[in-house]
């Protein structure tokens, strides 16, 4: 499908691609959203998405692009639904860029996803199985295992994303108050409040880390020297939680787990959805919502509290 039949773009325009990629937030998002828009880029002709016109994008293109991704490459729906909004995200910047005219950057947007409905991911942990996960990572005696045990308490009790972990420094924690401001998705701040099991590994952790400025989960050497200065990265902090895992005996379960366990449990307490939302950081309810892992049982001691 080539872009050749629409009208030649200015040599200097800035490329749509590689400004859309710059208002991204997250690295793990700019890099998913570039190996897509490189896919697109070659199936238009063009070696990748830097070098790709995107101002010549029209309607019939993003028509093109769900048939071909989904009846002739046979992708899910939910792969064709995210190159599909990676090229809408391309073609909103094209407009802003005035690259496109109103009217045509419409249409494209107003190309509908194809609809998904699938089961869940991931589950809950049950109390006795968050109690053996903290328990395995208790059990470690390396100087690193204070830390990694507070790493998971936050996890667990405060709902954090992985990334997020990674962002938190010391200036961020205050233990008086019981509170921890948390960097998000989009740039957005948030505060969460630390229970007193969480507060309890905090306060074990940082009596080893010591109060310098700085991140506060550093990196050890294979020294066992501990180094401020470097925090974390996501993959790291899915380790931790995997040996911990392997540890316990716990099977079947994400890192990404943890978070649903923390919006499960307040759910099961009544706990508004709203609040909930706020303490996760996310933008609406209904990605909340998604979070539930109540079981059937669950539910249906929920449903018969109902009085007719």
């Amino acid at each position: 499908m080539g872009l050749l039949d629409a009208p030649e773009a200015a040599s200097h325009e800035v490329n749509a691609a590689a400004a859309y990629l710059a208002e991204l937030h997250s690295e793990a998002s700019r890099r998913a959203v570039r190996s897509r828009l490189n896919v697109i880029a070659r199936w238009f002709g063009f070696p990748d998405a830097v070098s790709c016109p995107w101002g010549r994008l029209r309607y019939a293109h993003a028509v093109a692009l769900v048939h071909e991704f989904s009846d002739k490459r046979g992708l899910s729906a939910t792969s064709v639904n995210a190159y599909l909004s990676a090229l809408k995200g391309v073609a909103e910047t094209a407009w802003r860029l005035r690259q496109l005219d109103l009217k045509t950057y419409s249409e494209i947007k107003a190309v509908k996803q194809l609809r998904v409905h699938r089961e869940p991911r991931g589950r809950a942990l049950s109390l006795e199985e968050s109690g053996k996960l903290l328990a395995a990572a208790d059990e470690e005696e390396r100087p690193s295992a204070l830390r990694d045990q507070a790493v998971i308490a936050l996890l667990l009790g405060c709902g954090l994303r992985r990334a997020e972990a990674t962002t938190l420094r010391l200036e961020h924690l205050n233990m008086a108050e019981g509170s921890l401001r948390v960097l998000g998705k989009g740039n957005k701040e948030r505060t969460v409040f630390l229970t007193p099991a969480v507060s309890a590994r905090i306060h074990a952790w940082l009596a080893v880390r010591g109060p310098a400025p700085g991140w506060l989960f550093g990196r050890y050497t294979k020294g066992g020297r501990l180094i401020l200065e470097s925090p974390l990265d996501p993959a790291s902090i899915g380790r931790i939680v995997a040996k911990a895992l392997d540890e316990s005996g716990i099977e079947h379960i994400t890192t990404h787990d943890l978070r649903r366990t923390f919006a499960t449990r307040l759910l099961s307490k009544n706990v508004d959805i709203v609040a909930v939302k706020n303490l996760m950081g996310h933008a609406n309810v209904t990605t909340t919502a998604k979070y539930d892992r109540r079981t059937a049982d669950a539910l249906k001691d929920a449903a018969n509290q109902l009085d007719l």
